[in-house]
C-alpha cells in the first residue's frame, strides 16, 4: 500500500508518521517549523485522511512498509524519521529493519513495550468502538489521554470538532487497536543504530517520561528530551518547544 502523501519544503529528507487514528494534518503545527530547512514528507497512515482502510488486519511492521512505500513514491532513498506514538514506534521499527533507508530517528511519546495501563486504555476505546454510544461519546473517550490537562481547554475542542465532522470507522478504529496492542521496541533496540532522540511530555498520562527514559536508556548514545508543561501530542501541544529540542538534532 503507498499511503496518500505530500513533500513541504526544501532542504534533507524528514519523514513525519503520525500515531494512532491520526493523519497528516497532527504535524500542521509543527511543519512550518521544520519545512524551512527540511523537505518533509507528510503522510496519511492506512484508514486515515485520504488513504483507505484495506479492510484487513495490520501490525506495526505493515505500517514500516507502508512508509517505506511512500518514501519510495516520493523518491526519497534515505531520510531522517521523526514518529509520534504509534508512528514512534513505527520510525523505531523501521530505523532498525532497514538502516540504510533511516538517517536519524527521533521518537515522540513511544510507548518501549507493554504496559497495564496503556493496555486499559485500549481495552476502553476498543470498548467504546464496540458500542452504540454516540459518535461524540466515542471521539471524546480517544483524545482524552491524548493531551495535558494545560491543553485540554485550548486544543480539544478543535480536535473534537474535526472528528465529528470526519468520523473515523468503527473498524478502523479496532484494526488500530488490535495494531497498538502489538507494539513493542525492546526486541528492536539491539539493532537500533541511527542515532536516537526519545521526546516525551513530563504530563504525558498515556506513555510518558516512564517509557521515554527505558528506551533512551536501552540505546548507547541517545538522548532524551522532556517538554514541560506538555501532555502526550508535543507536536501539538507544544510546536515551538518540540521543533527547538529536534531540529538541532537533525541538522547534525
Amino acid at each position: 500500500m503507498v499511503p496518500a502523501h505530500e513533500l513541504v519544503g526544501a532542504g534533507p529528507d524528514v519523514v513525519l508518521v503520525p500515531g494512532t487514528f491520526s493523519d497528516r494534518r497532527a504535524w500542521q503545527r509543527l511543519v512550518g517549523g521544520l519545512s524551512r530547512e527540511f523537505r518533509c514528507l507528510l503522510l496519511d497512515p492506512r484508514g486515515t485522511g485520504a488513504t483507505p482502510d484495506p479492510g484487513t488486519p495490520f501490525t506495526p511492521d505493515d505500517l514500516v512498509d507502508d512508509v517505506l512505500a511512500a518514501m519510495d513514491a516520493a523518491g526519497l532513498r534515505r531520510a531522517h524519521l521523526v514518529g509520534h506514538s504509534l508512528g514512534a514506534a513505527v520510525a523505531g521499527l523501521a530505523a532498525a529493519r532497514h538502516p540504510a533507508r533511516v538517517d536519524r530517528a527521533v521518537l515522540v511519546g513511544p510507548a518501549f513495550g507493554p504496559d497495564p495501563y496503556v493496555d486499559a486504555v485500549l481495552d476502553h476505546w476498543e470498548a467504546l468502538a464496540r458500542s452504540d454510544v454516540p459518535d461524540r461519546a466515542l471521539h471524546l473517550g480517544l483524545v482524552l489521554p491524548a493531551f495535558g490537562r494545560d491543553a485540554f481547554a485550548r486544543l480539544v475542542p478543535a480536535v473534537l470538532h474535526d472528528m465529528d465532522r470526519r468520523p473515523p470507522a468503527r473498524k478502523t478504529i479496532l484494526r488500530y487497536v488490535d495494531c497498538d496492542r502489538a507494539q513493542d521496541l525492546r526486541p528492536a533496540v539491539a539493532r537500533l543504530d541511527a542515532p536516537l532522540m526519545v521526546v516525551a511530555g513530563t504530563d504525558d498520562a498515556l506513555t510518558g517520561p516512564a517509557h521515554a527514559r527505558a528506551l533512551a536508556g536501552a540505546v548507547p548514545g541517545a538522548r532524551l528530551e522532556l517538554i514541560p508543561d506538555c501532555g502526550h501530542t508535543p507536536q501539538v501541544e507544544r510546536p515551538a518547544e518540540l521543533a527547538r529540542a529536534i531540529v538541532p538534532f537533525l541538522r547534525r
